[in-house]
């Protein structure tokens, strides 16, 4: 069989043992060299081997016995002789049966095999439709999330104009000078102080940023003490804009300073950023 390969009826007659001794032979010194066709003649073994566990064993029944024998050339021997020389042929005529039964078991059991795989492919293709559509909708929902989510970022940023607008247009208000204190290029900022709505916002730009660890503090000087009043940081174009109330139980505001400080800090001891005067405040 040099340059060939076996037929799936010769390798299902291979497993049940059904071919000629030289053809069987030829096979088996095939299937040394073929390892595709070793795969088939495993297929094929298994498949008999499910089929020789699932059929159940009976004793032949006298009827189908004499068939056999008739047909083997036997003709009412006598227990000895059904003993001597009956056992061979009716062996080999049963073996002959049997392998009859079993290839055509194997036929049906392959067709059903191949069923169950057309039947899982589909099933997967399936599961696979349907996951990809679990995914689409996933992203799908965080797509909707993230807009969610900056749509109330804008929202809260108008807010914010809007509140700080207010501010800077109150007569109430009032607005303080800041200072930049260092760099050849420094800072702008303003302080807008707002009594009636009880806040103070801070508004800077060409800040740089700060390293991991540093964050931008704002404080306010009543008597000589520093009072926090939060921290912030910038974008990445260096801008800042930081809300927040006012420090209760303080009459007056000597000073209002920015520094550089450790994230956490509690009281300052950073330099000075910005520095403006607020001796004119009153609360």
């Amino acid at each position: 069989m040099p340059g060939e390969h076996i037929t799936q009826e010769q390798a299902d007659e291979y497993a049940i043992g059904a071919l000629e001794p030289q053809m069987e032979r030829v096979v088996a010194l095939h299937l040394a060299e073929c390892p595709a066709c070793r795969d088939i003649a495993r297929d094929s073994e298994r498949l008999a081997a499910t089929l020789a566990l699932g059929a159940p064993s009976r004793r032949a029944s006298r009827k189908l016995r004499q068939r056999v024998w008739t047909a083997a050339g036997i003709r009412r021997p006598t227990p000895l002789q059904r003993a001597v020389r009956a056992a061979p042929a009716t062996a080999a005529a049963a073996a002959i049966f049997v392998a009859i039964l079993a290839f055509t078991g194997m036929v049906s059991i392959r067709g059903q095999v191949n069923d169950l795989r057309a039947e899982n492919a589909d099933l997967k293709t399936e599961i696979k439709d349907a996951l990809s559509q679990k995914v689409e909708i996933a992203v799908l929902q965080e797509r909707l999330t993230d807009e969610e989510t900056a749509s109330a970022q804008l929202r809260e940023a108008a807010r914010g104009d809007r509140d700080l607008l207010l501010a800077m247009m109150s007569p109430e208000s009032n607005t303080a000078g800041v200072t930049a204190t260092e760099g050849n290029d420094p800072a702008i900022g303003r302080l807008i102080w707002d009594e009636n709505q009880k806040r103070v916002w801070f508004v800077a730009n060409r800040l740089p940023s700060l390293p991991r660890g540093e964050t931008y503090h704002m404080w306010v000087n009543s008597n000589g003490k520093y009072y926090s009043v939060g921290t912030f940081n910038t974008d990445t174009t260096g801008f800042a804009r930081y809300e927040a109330a006012m420090p209760e139980g303080l009459s007056t505001y000597d000073s209002f300073v920015v520094t550089k400080e450790t994230t956490g800090a509690e009281a300052r001891q950073g330099d000075a950023v910005f520095v403006a005067v607020l001796s004119n405040l009153k609360n």
